[in-house]
């Protein structure tokens, strides 16, 4: 009785980052579904004047923070994945999981940021992001004999809009909250349209691969 007890809750503590990457899926499609509504929503958005409705305000308030606690719930998958079957000691897997500490630390911290300083950019949290896409995609490369192939493939796709969040951000517009204030962005087309392409599946995918993850590799093995 004693041994199945310690047993079980040896593998409890070895599967919760499993159930946080769940809980991370689902706290990033509600952080990006609060996005839509306030993109659809007119009333909901800011005005010329400056001035956002309570609401409005309140939604992108709940959408940060959604977004901040989604990263931080990946950070444990990212050292689970680099103890996973025995590779603790891989120095490839150690960097691995030292990038994606790193940049979901980042997303986390400058979405805090932005949310606590109006002086902060809120698209300085698509830096991190970028490499949150290069960490994705070097976790289902490093994996590829232990992840079944569909969840790759969809990793892979996730990983790729993620780096391009990223890239446009750098590429195609988002360098101006630098020099020309923190909302510089809000009238650059090309920016939206470059941003529309990649977060839009970027942002809805990574989640479902970290919910998908976590159900698969939560089962108990067989015995």
């Amino acid at each position: 009785m004693l041994a199945s007890t310690i047993t079980a809750k040896g593998y409890f503590i070895d599967r919760l980052p499993l159930w946080l990457a769940i809980l991370s899926g689902i706290l990033g499609i509600f952080s990006f579904g609060c996005l839509i509504v306030y993109i659809v929503t007119p009333s909901l958005q800011m005005q010329p004047s400056g001035a956002i409705d309570p609401m409005g305000k309140q939604l992108l308030t709940l959408q940060f923070l959604t977004s901040m606690g989604q990263a931080l719930l990946v950070i444990p998958l990212a050292v689970w994945l680099h103890d996973f079957r025995g590779r603790r000691h891989s120095g490839s897997g150690s960097a691995i999981a030292i990038l994606g500490i790193v940049a979901l630390g980042g997303v986390a911290l400058l979405r805090c940021a932005a949310l606590v300083d109006p002086d902060v950019s809120d698209i300085l949290f698509m830096i991190p992001m970028g490499l949150v896409g290069v960490w994705l995609a070097l976790v289902n490369w490093k994996n590829r004999r232990s992840m079944p192939r569909w969840l790759r493939i969809l990793g892979g796709v996730a990983a790729i809009c993620l780096l391009g969040v990223g890239l446009n951000f750098f590429l195609n517009g988002g360098l101006v909250v630098f020099s020309k204030g923190t909302m510089a962005y809000g009238d650059d087309v090309n920016f939206h349209i470059g941003l529309g392409l990649s977060g839009v599946p970027g942002f809805t995918l990574f989640p479902l691969w970290c919910i998908l993850m976590g159900l698969h590799f939560r089962k108990p093995p067989q015995m």
